[in-house]
């Protein structure tokens, strides 16, 4: 695996920190309190209820910093990262971090802010966050956002919950969200968790929901269409503006997951496709990190009439001061106990602020340039595997499995042989509506270098690899192949 990033390294072995412990060995001096002996009260139930007092000392483990360091760093180096490999998984938009929106956020006057300080202690923090809404509002065309959701999930749910508010005011009894099946795994249910019913509409074969296809669902039990905008196949929504007139003339919403908005980003404002709300990732588009659940932001956006919807607290500004508000009259309530993410917000703010009006553009522009560029030059090495290969993708591509399983590996064994050259898999096995999936999203952060190093890879696999080694892969990795089906029925959390 000559000339690429692949691992050939050494992996130590790391036992339980627990097991490395020595009695009376540590890693920290507490400093002096100041006080005399006499002066200290002599058990801890002196200071704190008896009732959480502890009956046994914790048994946490006793070890020296130098133990404590390696053990995390050999830890870290088990596991791929977007620091050290390219990370090309569609639909989750997994970007390089630039370091300075991480320097920014680690500022000891914003990581160490405790959610209860009075506002008036925090004026520029407030600031910052509703500059920001101001931004995403002007990018969006949108009136409004909330940045309460902690995790684009959670963007999907508030939004749902914000359409199923404005139609209980309305005394209106609309129970159906019509969802493409190219929209994203999650939005089926968070449709349910608000406590509507999900209703399919099948992508045509070009790719894209047909305005026809839609206007067959339409009824007024219809609260609103899910269309996650360009979908998971990679492909704008040429519909769009037709869809968001049948649904608008029906009464009802046209909500977009957008998730993949920087395919777009500086180039096209969503108020102009007539969508109503929408939630973005800050962790994909805007160069955060992703949190693994949390922590995120999925920050929700609508149109003025949806405003007084939205979840509370929210900044406002009012005799030139920022203040946390409640006023909003239909309001959902509170979703989350504080009024954000503010250190995933801060890394945006400065993402956006490098950037600048003038290059925010670029950001769609290259990461459409890099996809293409992947769609085409691995649609010449899996021949016959591409099903759009006549239309340029926007931000991903998508592939089938036909030309690999004619060289007899499956998409499953082409991901794992993957990460012996250097590369963390791509999405596979999704969307469903395309046999075995592989797809692609290279984003605006990777170089044609990488790109090239990547496609090489899956020509060594593709035409270089016997099936026995396709079967034993990975084998560079401190864990080798895992039964992947045992161990989503039967997991292990505890060693």
């Amino acid at each position: 695996m000559s000339g690429f990033p692949g691992i050939s390294g050494l992996f130590l072995n790391e036992g339980l920190l627990i097991r490395q412990s020595s009695k009376g060995v540590y890693g920290i001096g507490i400093p002096d309190c100041g006080l005399k002996d006499s002066e200290l009260k002599k058990t801890p139930a002196d200071y704190i209820n008896k009732k959480f007092v502890r009956k046994n000392a914790p048994g946490l483990p006793e070890v020296s910093e130098p133990t404590v360091v390696r053990h995390f760093t050999r830890l870290s180096s088990w596991n791929m990262c977007i620091d050290s490999a390219f990370y090309p998984l569609g639909s989750c938009t997994m970007k390089y971090n630039p370091k300075v929106n991480e320097l920014v956020g680690s500022f000891g006057n914003i990581r160490d802010l405790h959610p209860l300080t009075p506002v008036r202690f925090v004026q520029p923090a407030l600031k910052i966050i509703y500059d920001f809404n101001l931004i995403l509002c002007c990018l969006t065309g949108l009136n409004e956002f909330s940045f309460s959701p902690q995790a684009g999930a959670a963007g999907e749910f508030t939004g749902l919950k914000v359409i199923k508010r404005y139609f209980d005011i309305k005394g209106e009894k609309r129970d159906i969200i019509l969802i493409p099946d190219s929209a994203h795994g999650t939005n089926p249910a968070s449709s349910a968790l608000a406590g509507f019913t999900p209703l399919e509409i099948k992508t045509g074969a070009n790719g894209y929901i047909e305005a026809k296809e839609v206007e067959k669902y339409i009824s007024k039990n219809v609260a609103a269409v899910m269309i996650t905008n360009p979908n998971t196949l990679g492909i704008f929504e040429k519909d769009i503006k037709k869809i968001s007139e049948i649904m608008h003339k029906n009464g009802s919403l046209v909500y977009m997951d957008g998730a993949n908005f920087n395919a777009f980003i500086g180039n096209v404002r969503v108020s102009e496709m007539g969508i109503d709300l929408i939630q973005l990732n800050l962790h994909k588009t805007f160069s955060t990190p992703h949190g693994g659940g949390g922590p995120g932001s999925g920050a929700v956006g609508v149109k003025g009439f949806l405003s007084d919807y939205l979840p509370v607290p929210y900044v406002s500004f009012n005799n030139g001061n920022y203040d946390l508000s409640e006023d909003k009259q239909y309001t959902i309530g509170r979703i989350a106990p504080f009024l954000c993410n503010f250190g995933v917000i801060i890394k945006a703010y400065a993402y956006i602020l490098s950037l600048g009006n003038d290059n925010i553009s670029s950001v769609s522009e290259i990461a459409i340039l890099n996809a293409n560029y992947i769609k085409k030059k691995l649609g010449e090495i899996l021949c016959g595997a591409d099903p759009f290969k006549d239309k340029l993708c926007m931000h991903e591509c998508v592939f089938t499995d036909k030309a690999i399983e004619e060289e007899g590996i499956s998409t499953l064994e082409l991901a794992k042989l993957l990460i012996d050259y250097g590369f963390h898999p791509p999405t596979v096995y999704f969307p469903k509506n395309i046999h075995g999936a592989i797809m692609i999203e290279p984003t605006e952060t990777e170089s044609v270098k990488t790109l090239d190093e990547f496609l090489n890879a899956i020509y060594k696999i593709m035409f270089k690899t016997k099936k026995s080694a396709a079967l034993k892969s990975p084998r560079k990795t401190k864990v080798r192949r895992v039964n992947e089906v045992l161990a989503n029925k039967y997991p292990v959390f505890k060693y």
